[in-house]
């Protein structure tokens, strides 16, 4: 048995044989052809096929998923199939050596890039070279019948295509990026990744039974170890099917747009944290009207209902190119124009977004996002332009709602502008992916580099800290948007710093669920320890023990054994299973009675009795029996704020 660290591109679990693809070479370009158009008959026949394989994986997969796929589909048609068919007319060279030489051209071309991101796709198009030869050769193309662990020198999204994902438990390989389309790939499956040596994986036979454990490779693993593996899988499995608990740190998820809708709806988000409305933008070839980009926010909208739909606006630049949109060559296109700074200097383009935004939020908890922040300025400057984009849907008669606006927290510079900027937005999300690279002054893309760029550094999980301490002194939540939201190792260190929303891929909501589940009970403190193993917690929001709870009455305990939560959204649940027994007349109180006659009181807001209803609106009456979780009561923040009281709720165990 040998353990063998690698990068982990995604991190996970599997245990399964190995599928081992040995690449074959590929003989120089033939010359002399006898008969040219048969060659190019080959060609297109092997692109049809391939683009045919690509269509029916992107036909099955997610927004994110198909995206990429199709993507590749494009490229197959337009360069790769431009390229080769040149090739033989000028060379007079058989298709296979055409391919061969479009590959490298192709390849070495992106490799000469200055942005990593591009120089990435280089492995893309050696992918798409090598399935072209297998098909041109006639290759017999064998599919695993048996769970397997991919395993390559390099792998391509045509490639991974070609394999069934229903079996597909892992991937490995010798060369590739955490932020390859590989890597994004299994992130979207849900299986593990990891980038290893050299020699270790050339080394690694088809039917070698293999372990991916986070960061580590296992080869050659013992009975004992490969049955506790396969019974830990299991375990996982059939815990992914138990419902899962409420936990004060809210799950939400990571989409790309409408195409995602159906697995969102099937999924254990408590929301949508991050909509990336770019997609919308990069998937055209002309600029998305307002009535396009209205009917994608709205229909997203609408799914969620009272649950939040957090859209950011496009984040257009760096390695993300729209190609309708004439931007400068840059130097360093990671630190020049992209997210808010593009929205900032195409005004035009900026407003029909956010006319389509307005008129969206109508129909649902829509919310607006914009990426890039670094300063006060500029939130001042988005502010203004959701003003114009009010004023222009108002003289059109159209009926619209100006909702939260936020602000992405991807630099140190909105790091130590928190405090200042949480008085200008309604909430916080940490994009942490950017944040690293702009922490520890490492493109996360950057080949070999790989250990360099560490989302755990505790560089970055400090400026986390203090992003939500600046946000939560505001009254303002914090939420975590990038890739180490859905980190295992991860997020007990952020339940800890109290941040109070993760956004992940809808692959990993479930996982994370758990995961906060239990970061939340290790954490409790001795003075709710009582309360919390057997009742829910009745909102979102901060926690505060009995003793900090700014009332006198519940704080010294006379009402019973007290939490207070300082709630971010308008929600109040039910903390388990129980009947109603009194709705105060006021709609800012509630008592239930549990199944050990407990009566449990949830008191919302300090003294908000003076509001005579005003902002409470209670979805249960007297005599209801409610689920655990089920929604009870909805409040108005602003309203509550706004008469300069507190809108804490409260739970006492009254006996």
């Amino acid at each position: 048995m040998k353990e063998i660290l690698c990068c982990a591109a995604q991190s996970g679990l599997a245990a399964a044989t190995a599928f081992a693809l040995k690449k074959k070479p590929v003989a120089s370009a033939a010359l002399g052809s006898a008969d040219p158009s048969a060659e190019l008959n080959a060609l297109v026949s092997a692109v049809q096929a391939l683009k045919q394989e690509l269509e029916a994986a992107a036909a099955k997969a997610n927004e994110d998923t198909a995206a990429i796929l199709e993507a590749e589909a494009a490229l197959l048609e337009n360069d790769f199939l431009t390229g080769a068919e040149k090739t033989i007319r000028e060379k007079n060279c058989t298709a296979l050596g055409a391919v061969q030489e479009t590959a490298k051209a192709l390849s070495e071309s992106l490799e000469r890039n200055e942005n990593a991101y591009i120089r990435q796709r280089a492995e893309d198009m050696r992918g798409m070279g090598q399935r072209l030869c297998a098909l041109l050769r006639g290759e017999k193309h064998i599919l695993p019948e048996e769970p397997f662990i991919l395993v390559a020198e390099e792998l391509s999204p045509a490639e991974l295509s070609a394999y069934p994902a229903a079996l597909l438990r892992g991937i490995l390989t010798a060369k590739g990026g955490v932020g390859s389309h590989v890597s994004i790939l299994a992130g979207n499956l849900g299986i593990p990744y990891l980038i290893g040596d050299a020699e270790a994986v050339a080394a690694i036979e088809t039917g070698e039974r293999l372990i991916l454990r986070d960061d580590k490779l296992i080869t050659e693993p013992d009975e004992q170890l490969w049955n506790e593996t396969l019974t830990e899988i299991e375990t996982k499995k059939k815990a992914a099917a138990v419902p899962l608990e409420k936990t004060r740190t809210k799950v939400c998820a990571n989409i790309a747009g409408v195409g995602d809708c159906p697995a969102l709806a099937a999924s254990a988000a408590e929301g949508v944290g991050l909509f990336r409305s770019e997609f919308l933008f990069l998937d055209c070839a002309h600029v998305p009207t307002e009535e396009e980009q209205f009917e994608a926010y709205r229909t997203v909208t609408e799914l969620m209902g009272e649950r939040e739909c957090v859209i950011r606006t496009m984040d257009i630049g760096s390695d993300k190119k729209a190609d309708w949109l004439e931007l400068p060559p840059e130097k360093n296109p990671a630190l020049g124009c992209r997210g808010l700074r593009v929205s900032l200097q195409k005004s035009e383009l900026f407003l029909t977004q956010l006319r389509a935004l307005l008129r969206a939020a109508v129909y649902g908890n829509l919310k607006i996002m914009v990426p890039m922040v670094a300063s006060l300025w500029e939130i001042d400057a988005v502010r203004e332009q959701l003003s114009l984009a009010a004023a222009e849907l108002e003289e059109r008669k159209a009926e619209y709602r100006i909702p939260a606006l936020g602000a992405m927290v991807e630099t140190p510079a909105a790091v130590l502008m928190a405090p200042e900027l949480a008085e200008k937005v309604d909430f916080f999300s940490l994009g942490t992916n950017d944040l690293t690279q702009y922490t520890l002054a490492i493109d996360r893309e950057a080949d070999g580099l790989e250990r360099y760029y560490d989302p755990c550094h505790e560089a970055v999980l400090r400026l986390i800290a203090m992003t939500v301490e600046a946000g939560h002194n505001s009254g303002i939540p914090t939420a975590i948007c990038g890739e180490l939201g859905g980190n295992p190792q991860a997020i007990p260190r952020l339940v800890e710093l109290g941040v109070d929303e993760l956004s992940v891929s809808l692959s990993k909501v479930a996982a994370t669920k758990k995961a906060v589940a239990e970061a939340e009970k290790k954490l409790a403190a001795p003075e709710i320890a009582p309360i919390l193993p057997t009742l829910l917690a009745p909102a979102d929001g901060e926690l505060y023990a009995m003793e900090e709870i700014p009332d006198e009455a519940f704080a010294s305990g006379v009402l019973g054994e007290c939490i207070g939560i300082l709630p971010s959204e308008g929600a109040v649940y039910a903390p388990c299973d129980a009947t109603v027994t009194n709705v105060t007349d006021s709609g800012h109180a509630l008592t239930l009675t549990d199944g050990c006659g407990r009566s449990i009181l949830l008191h919302i807001g300090i003294d908000t009795v003076m509001l005579e209803g005003k902002g409470f609106h209670p979805c249960v009456r007297a005599g209801d029996r409610v689920k655990a979780g089920q929604l009870l009561l909805n409040m108005e923040l602003e309203t509550i704020r706004s008469a300069g009281l507190s809108p804490m709720v409260i739970m006492a165990i009254c006996g």
